[in-house]
C-alpha cells in the first residue's frame, strides 16, 4: 500500500464517496491507484479547473450535509482554488482539500524524486501558507505510515463545529512510499506475534509456524480458540485469559503483529509499549461478524485478510528481500533467538515445577496434566478446552504440537464441550479413514460440566457411538464469578472472617457468594446413567496413572465413554 493509497483507504473509512481532482505531475501515485481499481466505495470526478472542483465539493457537501474531498497539483493548483477557498471557509461547509508538493529529494534517492524541470520551478517555502488562515486545520503527510491518522484527523475538524476546509499536503515520495510490514519485521529487535485462532486451519497454523521461526519472532496466544503454535517451540510465550499481569514480551516489542485476535491483551493487566509499532491482519479485523459494540485496536496499518495466505505471502517478502541474508539481520535474528531460548527455559523449569508429586491426599492439574500428556503419547489428543480458570493449566501442560490439537468454543456460553465431543467425533470418524489414533478429551470444570446437559450428551455418545473421555476439575463450585468479585473487591475476603468469627457454622467465602457446588453431585452416575459411562474419581496421586490407563482403555478399545474426575482443593 503507497501513501496516496493509504489517503484513499481513509477517505473512504471517513464516509467520503466523492473526490473532485485536477491532476498533475505531483500524482502518479494516485493515478496509479485509480486505476487499481481498489477503491470501489470511492468516485473520481475530473474538473478542469480548481475552483470548479471545489465548488463541485461544497455543492456536495451543502445538499448531503457529508464532507466532500478535492485534489489539486501543489502550489499552483491550490491558488487555482481562488475565491472558492473564501466561499467554503466563510460558509462553515466541510470539504477536505488534498495537494501534492514538488518532490523533496533530486538525485533518484528515493521513489517518486525529482526528474523533471518543472519540480524546481514549483518549489515555494510554504505552500500551506497559501490558504491557512482560510482552514479549520492543515498538515503535512510526511510518510504513509501515519496517513490514515492524519486524514481522519483533518475529516474530525471539517465535520466538528464550526465546520469547515481542511487542507494536507504530501510530497511524490510520501505517496509513493509504499508500506511493508516485511521491512517493519526485518528491522525489529523485539518483534511480537499475538494471536487467538490463526490456527482455526492446518494452513494457517503452519503458516503462522514458518513465519515466526524464519524470523525468530516470539509467539503469544492470549485467549486462545485454537491452539495456533507448538508450545514446545521456545518461540511460544505461553498463553493468557483472565490475570497472568504483564507479559514481558508485550512490554519489551518494538513491533507487534497482532494475527486473528478478538482480545490481543486486556489493557488492565497487559500492555504494549506506547513506542511499539502495530500492525493488524484478521479475517475479522473490525468484529463486524461479532457486532461488538465496544472495541479499538489502535494500530499502524489494519488488514482484512485471509491469514494462511497473507502470512505464506508475508514470508516470500521476507525471504525475497535483500537485507534478509544481510549481516545485521543474521546478527539481529542470532541475538533474538538466544534471548528467547533463555527466557524458554526458565519458563519451562517453572512448568517442570509445578508438575511436581503433590502431597499426600492432594491433587493438582498441573500433576494430572503431566500424567495424562505421558499416557497419551504417541496418540493424536485432540482437546476441547472448556476448563474456565484452568484453561491456561491445560494448555500450558498439554505439550500439544499439531494444529487442532485444543479447542475452545469461542464464546462465553458455557456448557459446549459435551455436544462439541459428540460433533467433533463425528467429523474424525468422517474424514480420518486412515484409522489415524485420535482421542478426544473435552476438560472442563464441575460447574460448567453441569451446563453440558450431560444426560441428553452422553445418551447421545452412546447411540451414535462417538466415546469421549471427560476430565472434570471438580473445586467445589464456580471459581470464574468468585475470581471476578475479588478482582474488583478485594476486601470482601474479611466477610468470611467476620462470619465465622460470630459463632455460626464456619463458611467459606464461597459460601456467602453463592457460587459453592456442595454437596458435590455423583458426575460419574449421572454420566454412567445417561449413556452407560465408565468414570471414577481421583483424590491423590496414586491413584492417577491407573484412572488414566482405564479411561484410554474404556474409549478406545471398549468404544465407551469415560469420565475422571479430578478432586481438587475447594474454591
Amino acid at each position: 500500500m503507497t501513501g496516496a493509497s493509504a489517503i484513499l483507504h481513509a477517505l473512504e473509512s471517513a464516509g467520503i464517496t466523492h473526490l473532485f481532482v485536477n491532476l498533475g505531475s505531483d500524482h502518479p501515485a494516485f493515478l496509479s491507484a485509480f486505476a487499481s481499481k481498489v477503491h470501489q466505495k470511492l468516485k473520481i470526478f475530473t474538473s478542469p479547473n480548481e475552483m470548479n472542483a471545489l465548488s463541485a465539493a461544497s455543492g456536495f457537501a451543502q445538499v448531503t450535509g457529508k464532507p466532500a474531498a478535492v485534489l489539486v497539483h501543489v502550489e499552483c493548483g491550490t491558488q487555482g482554488l481562488a475565491g472558492a477557498i473564501h466561499n467554503v471557509s466563510k460558509g462553515r461547509i466541510p470539504v477536505m482539500i488534498l495537494a501534492g508538493t514538488v518532490p523533496v529529494t533530486m538525485e533518484g534517492e528515493l521513489m517518486g524524486s525529482r526528474n523533471e524541470y518543472i519540480h524546481w520551478i514549483q518549489d515555494v517555502p510554504d505552500q500551506r501558507a497559501i490558504v491557512r488562515q482560510y482552514m479549520r486545520y492543515e498538515h503535512e503527510i510526511r510518510r504513509p505510515h501515519n496517513a490514515i491518522q492524519i486524514v481522519l484527523r483533518a475529516v474530525q475538524f471539517a465535520m466538528s463545529s464550526p465546520q469547515g476546509p481542511t487542507y494536507l499536503v504530501a510530497s511524490r515520495e510520501a505517496l509513493e512510499e509504499t508500506i511493508i510490514l516485511s521491512a517493519a519485521l526485518l528491522e525489529a529487535e523485539r518483534p511480537l506475534i499475538v494471536t487467538s485462532y490463526c490456527g482455526r486451519s492446518p494452513e494457517g497454523f503452519q503458516a503462522l509456524k514458518a513465519l515466526a521461526e524464519l524470523l525468530a519472532i516470539p509467539v503469544h496466544e492470549n485467549a486462545p480458540i485454537y491452539n495456533n503454535f507448538p508450545t514446545t517451540s521456545f518461540l511460544h510465550q505461553g498463553h493468557q485469559w483472565n490475570g497472568g499481569g504483564q507479559l514481558p514480551a508485550l512490554a519489551e516489542a518494538d513491533v507487534v503483529l497482532v494475527i486473528d485476535s478478538d482480545v490481543p491483551w486486556i489493557g488492565a493487566q497487559s500492555n504494549p509499549s506506547t513506542t511499539a509499532r502495530i500492525f493488524h491482519l484478521d479475517n475479522d479485523p473490525l468484529k463486524e461478524s461479532t457486532q461488538t459494540t465496544l472495541w479499538s485496536l489502535p494500530c499502524e496499518k489494519r488488514w482484512k485478510v485471509d491469514s494462511a495466505v497473507a502470512l505464506g505471502q508475508l514470508s516470500d517478502a521476507i525471504k525475497n528481500d535483500v537485507s534478509f541474508k544481510s549481516d545485521k539481520v543474521y546478527a539481529i535474528i542470532s541475538s533474538r533467538t538466544s534471548h528467547l531460548q533463555e527466557r524458554f527455559e526458565k519458563r519451562r523449569e517453572r512448568l517442570v515445577s509445578l508438575e511436581a508429586t503433590p502431597a499426600e491426599g492432594k491433587m493438582t492439574v498441573p500433576f494430572f496434566m503431566a500424567r495424562f500428556r505421558e499416557a497419551t503419547h504417541g496418540l493424536r489428543v485432540v482437546g476441547l478446552n472448556e476448563s474456565t480458570t484452568n484453561l491456561g493449566n491445560v494448555a500450558d501442560h498439554l505439550h500439544h504440537e499439531q494444529p487442532l490439537s485444543l479447542i475452545g468454543s469461542g464464546g462465553g456460553a458455557l456448557g459446549w464441550y459435551s455436544g462439541a465431543a459428540i460433533g467433533a467425533s463425528l467429523a474424525l470418524k468422517e474424514r480420518d479413514k486412515d484409522g489415524a489414533e485420535r482421542l478426544i478429551t473435552a476438560f472442563t470444570g464441575d460447574g460448567v460440566w453441569l451446563f453440558g446437559v450431560p444426560s441428553c450428551a452422553y445418551w447421545m455418545a452412546k447411540k451414535y457411538e462417538t466415546p469421549f473421555l471427560t476430565i472434570i476439575w471438580n473445586n467445589g463450585g464456580w471459581a470464574s464469578p468468585k475470581n471476578a468479585c475479588l478482582r474488583i473487591h478485594p476486601e470482601v475476603s474479611t466477610l468470611v472472617q467476620q462470619e465465622n468469627s460470630s459463632g455460626s457454622k464456619e463458611k467459606k467465602l464461597s459460601d456467602l457468594f453463592g457460587v459453592s457446588i456442595t454437596p458435590s453431585p455423583s458426575f460419574g452416575k449421572i454420566a454412567e446413567g445417561a449413556g452407560d459411562t465408565w468414570w471414577t474419581q481421583v483424590r491423590e496421586s496414586k491413584e492417577v496413572d491407573g484412572a488414566i490407563e482405564q479411561a484410554l482403555k474404556s474409549v478406545r478399545e471398549e468404544r465407551r465413554s469415560a469420565l475422571i474426575e479430578v478432586v481438587l482443593d475447594t474454591i
